[in-house]
Parts: structure tokens; sequence; C-alpha cells
């Protein structure tokens, strides 16, 4: 049972159950059911900006992909629950149902596979006596009770995304659910409309729609600016119409890249997956590696091109691992190589494969509060907060931090391009004094008037000496400024920014002196331990060590048992002729005794 996809159609596979020779039928799928639908959306699309020349920098080559994406995989957990008429349409039989749901999966992994992104089944609830919730009615008054109901009832797993999977013969919506919302725990979730005659391609298509839209990921815009591989893209609005291979566009990719910068710490997608206190027996063929399994490739297609993993989630013979940032060509990379890409230059820390595991250590950075860009901004969970910086990356070479002198002048007329935070409901926020720092960044451009390539409006203002500049995206009061100072960011001598206030620098804790826990040749990570520069030792960089230095927590391993057997037996040894030693002595004495 499956899926065969070509350029422009798709077939579908269901093996013919009676048939003795294992046969298999093959046929043509339509996708002309889902025609004429929209998605219903509880709020008004925000932050959807036209594409600019700056987006369609990110390429559709699988390197381009994932240097815009970031090496290190996220997983995006999904809480699924079928309604009473679903579950009774696709069979009533709970075995029969969940193949079909892990196949919807599977479909849609297909997709998000190629942006570095793994979407998980991690529960699966049926209700087949009655509904928990009404299911009739318009879109936003079911998607607002299932996420109550959620709220309410999905304590065990309070960080999934929930989806609620109802049936529907002719349903005037296809899904709803809160666009951008993927990392707000009450918004995180939606509603997906499996109709009368519909594919699970075509079904897998709305919930990868869906999954987009609370990711940031836009509808695709006509014209042709949006590229992507297949036939059509995945956010296009007729994709659901269409059979064949199909990809996220150039213009999905640039949306999912600004969303994931913007919401670095969000709980809903995880670097790895989550360990529940239960979990049902794995599922070998889903393309998750689940407990019990070596590995796993997937769908029977997937695992025929897989030359690490067998379809029964083994290694092949002589293959030690087939995925992890520290696995290649289905062997464990060397040691010390380099297994993780530096998020920042300056705050965080190079990691180093360990020559026996696949996975890469723990993400550490420089522990926050550390003084980055020649003092002028602050280590902040890995990144350096410098508005320096900020200003270079707007634009360009040569700007740098405006004055106080323009942050007063800007910041305190409570506008689009002088202001401290923006309320849903009431528009720009005045600046307190000792806080115009941390409000609208403000810059200056010594030499020449600036140039940015992104579309917006700029003023520019002259106070005393200083050409003082400000930029707005035009988004509206209510949406908020991507062009706020940024956390963690210097604000004044022993001041930083949080939550847009300048605040004492201690309230970051930092308590490392580098020159004495270090000996001078480290840093502290955010574990508070040193991570020693190349060619010193840990765990406090006093001698000189291995080439790649690091910290106790990457570096050191703990005794093997062969190493550990090897002292005990020589500690056995030395110990022995000393008791045997002793015993013969002691009687030797007796005797001369008698």
């Amino acid at each position: 049972r499956g899926l065969l996809q070509f350029a422009n159609v798709s077939y579908g596979i269901e093996p013919l159950v009676y048939s003795p020779a294992f046969e298999h039928l093959v046929y043509p799928m339509s996708n002309e059911n889902t025609a004429g639908f929209r998605f219903a959306n509880v709020h008004p699309e925000r932050g959807k900006d036209e594409v600019t020349a700056e987006d369609m920098i990110v390429k559709m080559g699988d390197a381009q992909v994932s240097e815009a994406l970031g090496s290190s995989p996220s997983y995006l957990e999904i809480y699924v629950v079928l309604d009473k008429a679903l579950y009774n349409y696709l069979g009533s039989d709970k075995n029969v149902v969940t193949q079909r749901i892990i196949q919807v999966f599977g479909f849609v992994n297909s997709l998000f596979n190629p942006l570095n992104v793994t979407v998980v089944l991690s529960s699966l609830e049926f209700w087949i006596g009655e509904n928990k919730i009404p299911t009739t009615g318009e879109a936003d008054e079911i998607l607002q009770q299932f996420l109550q109901w959620k709220q309410s009832y999905l304590v065990l797993r309070p960080y999934d995304m929930a989806y609620l999977f109802v049936y529907k013969e002719r349903p005037t919506y296809i899904g709803t659910t809160m666009p951008g919302q993927a990392c707000t725990r009450e918004d995180a979730g939606g509603v997906a409309v499996y109709q009368k005659g519909v594919s699970l391609e075509s079904f897998s298509i709305i919930l990868a729609q869906l999954l987009g839209l609370s990711l940031g990921i836009n509808f695709d815009k006509p014209g042709g600016v949006c590229q992507c591989p297949g036939s059509v893209c995945v956010m296009n609005t007729e994709a659901l119409r269409y059979g064949g291979v199909k990809a996220f566009s150039s213009c999905s990719i640039a949306d999912l890249q600004r969303f994931l910068k913007q919401r670095r710490d969000c709980p809903f997608i995880r670097s790895q997956l989550s360990s529940p206190a239960f979990r049902k027996v794995a599922v070998c063929g889903n393309g998750v590696v689940e407990q019990g399994e070596q590995c796993d490739c997937g769908a029977v297609e997937a695992c025929s091109k897989d030359k690490c993993c067998t379809p029964q989630c083994k290694f092949k013979p002589g293959m030690k691992c087939s995925s992890g940032l520290c696995c290649e060509n289905c062997q464990f990379k060397q040691k010390n190589t380099k297994c993780r890409a530096l998020s920042d230059a300056q705050c965080d820390l190079v990691e180093f494969c360990n020559g026996s595991s696949a996975a890469c250590p723990a993400d550490l950075y420089i522990q926050d509060g550390h003084e980055c860009e020649h003092g002028s901004g602050y280590c902040y969970k890995g990144r350096c907060q410098s508005a320096d910086l900020q200003c270079q990356r707007l634009y360009g070479r040569g700007a740098k931090n405006a004055p106080l002198a323009c942050y007063e002048e800007v910041n305190s007329q409570q506008d689009r391009f002088g202001h401290c935070g923006n309320h849903p409901t009431e528009g720009y926020q005045a600046c307190a004094w000792l806080n115009l720092g941390c409000g609208k960044l403000i810059c200056a451009y010594p030499t020449r008037i600036p140039f940015t390539q992104v579309k917006g409006a700029v003023i520019y203002a002259q106070v005393q000496e200083h050409l003082c500049v400000s930029f707005d995206y035009m988004r509206g009061p209510t949406v908020p400024d991507p062009l706020l100072v940024k956390e963690g960011t210097k604000c004044g001598h022993g001041k930083v920014c949080l939550n847009g206030t300048c605040s004492p620098h201690s309230v970051l804790k930092y308590d490392c002196n580098p020159q004495k826990k270090c000996h001078g040749h480290g840093v502290c990570n955010n574990r508070k331990m040193c991570h020693c520069f190349p060619g010193w030792k840990p765990p406090n960089c006093k001698v000189q060590g291995p080439l790649s230095g690091g910290s106790v927590s990457r570096s050191a391993k703990s005794p093997s048992k062969d190493t550990l057997k090897t002292w005990l037996l020589l500690g056995f040894c030395l110990f022995l002729p000393v008791v045997v030693g002793g015993t013969v002595l002691v009687m030797k004495w007796k005797q001369l005794d008698r």
C-alpha cells in the first residue's frame, strides 16, 4: 500500500486481499473532489509580505536549503484526534485506520524532509463512541472548541501541536488553523477536513499546508516568482487539484527561515524527540527511529535506495549508522571532525564528533553575559547581541548603533519609526527614558546615506552632528516590529536589554572570570564549565592538550569497560603478591616462635 508519484500524475498502490500471489492494484489517483474548497482562517493573515529579491537568494539545491534552514534537524510532534465520523469512514478498525494515518504522515514527511523538518505522529486518539466536542458548525467555532479541549485534556503531552481530523461529505472548507502560531501554546493546532472520495495524497497536502501556515509559511503568490522543482508547489492554492511530485517553493523556504530565526526557543520545534513516560510499539517503516530500531528508512521505495538501512530497520552488514551529523557513508565520522556549523561566529561553540557515535554532542554556547563584538555587545542564547551588528545586517558595512541623542529624539515620538514595542490592540508603546535604548533600533551612518534592499520606509533625522536612521517594514501598529533592539543587547555600561527594559547586567547571572577559571585559555559555556581553546586541555585549560580543545562535557569520556578492566586487573596483580608474601611471612614467624 502506497503512492507512486511522477512529475504530474500519481498512482495509488493497494494489495489485492485475496490474491494468492500477493498481487497489487495500481491505479491513477484523481484529485478533482477537492476543487473549489478553501481554508477558513480564524485570524486574518499576518505578516504576509511580498516576496522580494532578498527572499530569492534561497535556491532549491539541497546544500543551499540545508544552509538556509540549519544543519540540525527539527522535530515537530503532532497529537492527532479523529472524530467518530472519520473513524467510521476509514473502516472502523483501529489497525486499518492507524495504518492510513501513518501513510498520511509518510506523505507529509516526504514534503517536509527537504526542509530538515521531521513531522512525527506522537499520539493518535480515536473518538469511537461519541465526539468529545461538537464537530458541526463554522470552522472557527470548531477550532476554538478543539483548542480549549486540548488545553484541558491533553495534559500528558502539553507541548505537542494538536490536530483534529473530521469527516464531512460536502464541506465548504477543507481546514483551518492559526497562521504563524505554532509556538503559542494555546493556539498550536488546527482542524483538517477529510471529505468523501478524497485521496490520502490530497489529504496529506491539506495537512502539509495547514502545518505550513502554522509555521509562518504563506501561500505562494501567482506570477512565477516562487519556484520549486515539482510541477506544482506545496503552498500553491491549486496544489490540491494536481497529482505528482510536489515540493515547497523558494518563497516557502524563505518564510520558514524567518520563522525559525524569530522563534529560536519555540517549544514545539524540537532538536530531538521527546521521551514520554510511555510509548507504543515501534512502527518500522514510518521513517522515524524508535525504541528497538537501529534505523528506519521509511517506505519500501525509499529503503531500496538506502545504503545503510534494511526494510527491517536493521543496519546492513558492515554499516554502523544511517543518519546523524556524525554519520557519513554509513560510518561514524573520525574523532574531532566538526559536526555542527557555528550559528554565530562569536558566541557559539564548535562541536566535534567523538568517533564512536552518529550523534553530534549537545549544542553548547558561550555563557550569557560574556562580552562580544569588541565590547559593544553580550553573548545571549548563543548569539552576539550587539546593536552595531544589527545595524550592519540591515544597512551594510559602516553602519553602527546610534548615540543616545538619536534614541532620545526618535524613540520619544511613539510612532512607527520610534517606539518601545507595539500592542495587539493599543498600537505603539511609549518609551520610558531609561529604556529608550531597548525600543526601536536606531542606527547611524557616518560616511554616506545608508542603503538597504529590504522593502520598507526610512526616516532620517539630523541630531547634533549625527545622521539618525530608522526603518519600518510597513506592517502596521498591531504587528510585532522585527526591528526592535534584540533581547540580550547591551544598552549601556553594565546594562542589558531584557523584556524591553534596560536592566543591570547581573540579571544574566554571569559569574565567569575566564582569566582565573580557565587560566586565560578558554571561555565559560552555558553549563558554566570551561571550554578550552584549541591546544588546551579541559576541565580548566591549565595544561596543553588536544588540538580541538573543548570542554569536559564534550571531549572527556568516562573510562571504557576495557580500560576499567585493565586497571582492575593491574591493581589485583600488584596487590596479590603483597597479600601472599605477607601470609608466608606470618606463617614463618609463627614457626620460629615454636
